[in-house]
């Protein structure tokens, strides 16, 4: 909360845990124009070092999410300036290093931006090895960064946002236990935060991934 002034302190956003660490994640709404800079002091505060977007900035003709990022060069958003260093397509995702500073004492920090791209509002990625991909790329760049949490968002910060940390956690625990329980999964999800995998569909996605993870892994010895 900015001192001294009110209406300052709220956002839509949920901390959840991870497979192995309690508040692992942040699941946020997608950014507003009236709330980008609320959204870049909840990354400054909580030291986030990853943020992660579900969504397109316009989906279906629709604005879902504003673009909190500068395209090139700088972007100022009250206390916060976000500079743009690099902006790369892998095959499922860009991936947009960032340097996030805090204008009123000067301080800088690295902060890397997963934009998945093709899941769409309504309906599923085509395939599950892009994920996968996705998911092990964010789990790097986490170990390298130390364990600070990850902002995740999609429009509503419900559907797809939850689909995607229940799917970080199952794979987490698939490759450390080999056991599978999509169910409770997403069960503890809802109870920290309402609507996390939102439909049928995104449930059911779940399991073709870990489908797709169990077929590609399983060639591998090392693979438990």
């Amino acid at each position: 909360m900015k001192r001294g002034q009110e209406f300052t302190d709220y956002i839509n956003a949920s901390f959840i845990d991870g497979y192995r660490q309690k508040d692992h994640y942040m699941a946020t709404q997608g950014p507003l124009a009236q709330t980008v800079e609320d959204f870049w002091r909840m990354v400054w505060e909580w030291r986030c070092h990853s943020i992660v977007m579900l969504t397109e900035l316009q989906e279906r003709e629709q604005d879902k999410c504003f673009q909190y990022w500068p395209a090139e060069g700088t972007v100022t958003h009250g206390d916060y300036a976000v500079e743009i260093k690099g902006d790369t397509l892998c095959d499922s995702f860009s991936l947009r290093d960032l340097v996030l500073t805090y204008v009123p004492e000067n301080q800088t920090r690295f902060v890397r931006h997963f934009h998945f791209h093709g899941w769409p509002e309504v309906g599923i990625p085509a395939e599950g090895k892009g994920m996968i991909d996705f998911i092990a790329a964010v789990q790097r760049q986490q170990q390298k960064s130390g364990n600070h949490p990850i902002a995740v968002h999609c429009s509503a910060g419900a559907g797809r946002t939850g689909t995607f940390i229940a799917l970080s956690n199952i794979l987490e625990r698939v490759k450390a236990e080999g056991l599978l329980d999509v169910f409770q999964t997403v069960k503890s999800l809802r109870m920290q935060r309402p609507h996390m995998v939102q439909t049928v569909e995104q449930y059911d996605f779940c399991y073709r991934v870990v489908q797709d993870f169990v077929d590609i892994f399983s060639d591998y010895a090392n693979f438990k």
